[in-house]
């Protein structure tokens, strides 16, 4: 399933499995919940040039490489990237806001 992660003014496109596709709202929340806890050392922290974490730069890679390690672990089919910046979002498909 084909999902729109919008970023004010563009959208990234991911390829999920369906059952992911059909509850996108609540992974995006469970991603968020890990992606912005500071006990979690992940490596899309924003950090200053003496490592402090300074706030997290929100992407479609973060998204999906959540959903592979952690709702996806073992599963065979993983979620990724299949477009980039793409200028208008595809109003056939659902959409994920950040």
């Amino acid at each position: 399933m084909l999902i729109n992660v919008v970023f004010g003014y563009y959208a990234d496109i991911i390829s999920v499995p369906d059952n992911i596709g059909k509850d996108i709202k609540k992974y995006q929340n469970q991603c968020d919940k890990w992606l912005f806890n500071k006990s979690n050392n992940h490596k899309f922290w924003e950090k200053d040039s003496s490592g402090k974490k300074l706030g997290v730069g929100i992407c479609s890679e973060a998204l999906v490489y959540w959903l592979n390690e952690f709702a996806l672990k073992d599963s065979d089919e993983k979620a990724a990237i299949v477009q980039k910046s793409v200028k208008e979002k595809d109003k056939s498909l659902p959409a994920i806001y950040y």
